[in-house]
């Protein structure tokens, strides 16, 4: 069966065969099209389809040896019993099963050391989404800051700390000061080379600014695009209004149309909110036929950490340095969690489908949902740390002020510093806007116990603190999470299926992609 865990098929050793086995902990094990599949939190692109053999080795597991297992499984049958021993020593050695003394599969490839750096190039806007922390106005980064900024870039990249440095041009419209894009990118790039580190960027625009020329340079420097798209038509239009008036989603169509025709596929950002909760199957079946990857994100009150789906929250709100400090911050429940779960369970089964009618067409899914499709800030395919993003250890976001924090949405904040020209890791690290590194020490009750603890670690940080001033409870959005990993799993899973399928030419088995 395929498998994303990357392991070769081992040879049967004694060392595997004899030892006893037991499965590995916080396996989610499911089912999809009459074939089952697991997935190890804990491991690297470890999700693995089972056959009959591969399931019964799996559930039979329980401190019996391969050999054991293999005996009383094939029930006589030297060749069953022979290729039931070896599956037993292959799903030790991929990590699904466990014995004493024998090492759990590492990262096959490890990741680069990067430092990530959002620049904020400008607070200005064409469009108004209510739900927006940045407090528009015409401010620009100005030149003097730039050069701190490619200064402390080359300070990282001098260090030897980092295999890559990256930076994410994001505002404001970032497309709005695109020259100045284009100055600062060479500049870095040259500045990162003398030192021998790889310098990459990305642009996050709300996709209807595309000056000339523009999405060309982009393609043929290799500038990642990530658009902000919130629904279809209206909805787009009711999440993300034009200043000024007219249709955002008709200048979103137009800029897609312009950077995929000079072959850039943008990566979608979508924010789902009480407002445009219902479009957002529409939404995954729209993007899926533009051939888009997508992130969904539930929207987040980083103000004040109380609202909870509330996209209006920032509709006529001055800002402030308040924090939602209530003794037990709520969770998302009730009513409102229902509804939240019905849709999502509309939109998987909406991306389920159209993997199913792509693969009866002979078309496979590009981009693969498995490889580049996110919930918040869930990590399916490899165990976070002690927290869900590299705030104040391995990222900063520099404010066109030359003002440094931990979090871009916290930029406006009080107790910002100064950007120097020092190591950014420093800088990050030595942050004194919270009073730690968003890092969790002991977490929670009901959180430690979770089977997705490894690929949740509470979600977004700063959230968490915003509602409670400590970063160890729980999500408000939990109880979503703990219903959307499941059909993250099961999508992915049936891709892997489907692609089997199509490189076999063996019909894939069940007709429904909603096998129980």
């Amino acid at each position: 069966m395929p498998d994303s865990a990357r392991i070769a098929d081992p040879s049967p050793r004694p060392q595997l065969v004899d030892a006893p086995l037991t499965r590995a902990a916080d396996l989610h094990i499911g089912r999809v099209q009459d074939l089952g599949f697991v997935h190890d939190p804990h491991g690297y692109d470890a999700l693995r389809l089972l056959d009959a053999d591969d399931w019964a080795v799996l559930h039979a597991a329980d401190g019996l040896s391969a050999r054991q297992l293999a005996h009383r499984l094939g029930a006589g049958d030297p060749v069953r019993v022979s290729r039931l021993r070896d599956r037993a020593t292959r799903l030790l050695a991929q990590g699904y099963l466990v014995a004493p003394d024998v090492p759990r599969p590492s990262d096959p490839k490890p990741p680069d050391r990067v430092f990530n750096t959002w620049v904020h190039l400008t607070n200005a806007c064409n469009l108004d989404c209510p739900y927006c922390y940045i407090a528009k106005d015409a401010h620009h980064m100005g030149e003097d800051v730039l050069g701190r900024v490619l200064d402390a870039l080359e300070s990282t990249a001098r260090s030897g700390q980092a295999d890559r440095v990256h930076v994410r041009f994001a505002g404001g419209e970032p497309m709005l000061r695109f020259a100045r894009m284009r100055t600062f990118y060479d500049e870095a790039r040259d500045r990162c080379a003398r030192h021998g580190v790889r310098f990459s960027a990305a642009v996050i625009t709300n996709g209807t600014v595309v000056p000339p020329g523009a999405a060309e340079w982009l393609r043929e420097h290799d500038v990642d695009v990530s658009v902000s798209i919130d629904g279809v038509g209206p909805a787009q239009d009711a999440m993300r209004p034009v200043v000024g008036g007219g249709s955002s989603f008709a200048r979103l169509q137009a800029g897609l149309d312009a950077y995929q025709a000079a072959g850039i596929t943008p990566y979608a950002l979508v924010t789902v909110g009480d407002s445009n909760l219902e479009a957002m199957p529409e939404l995954v079946r729209w993007l899926m036929g533009r051939n888009l990857a997508f992130r969904l994100s539930l929207v987040r009150d980083l103000e004040w950490g109380a609202g909870l789906l509330d996209d209006r929250h920032g509709a006529g709100r001055a800002l402030s340095i308040e924090r939602h400090t209530q003794d037990e911050p709520g969770l998302l429940t009730g009513a409102p969690l229902r509804r939240v779960q019905r849709v999502m369970a509309e939109v998987y089964d909406t991306i389920e489908q159209t993997l199913v009618q792509r693969h009866a067409e002979g078309r496979p899914v590009q981009p693969s949902i498995r490889t580049t499709h996110r919930f918040c800030d869930l990590e399916l395919w490899r165990p976070l740390g002690p927290k869900a993003c590299g705030a104040a250890s391995t990222y900063l976001a520099v404010g066109h002020d030359g003002k440094f924090s931990a979090c871009q949405a916290a930029l406006h904040h009080p107790d910002t510093q100064v950007l120097t020209v020092d190591n950014l890791f420093d800088q990050a690290s030595g942050q004194v806007q919270f009073d730690h590194a968003f890092a969790r020490t002991q977490g929670n009750a009901e959180c430690n116990r979770c089977t997705h603890k490894a690929n949740c670690a509470g979600g977004c940080p700063l959230l968490l603190y915003r509602r409670a001033g400590d970063v160890e409870g729980r999500s408000p959005y939990c109880e979503v999470f703990r219903t959307v990993i499941p059909r993250m799993l099961r999508a992915a899973a049936l891709e892997l299926l489907l692609a089997e399928s199509a490189s076999t030419g063996v019909a894939a088995p069940g007709e429904s992609p909603h096998a129980a």
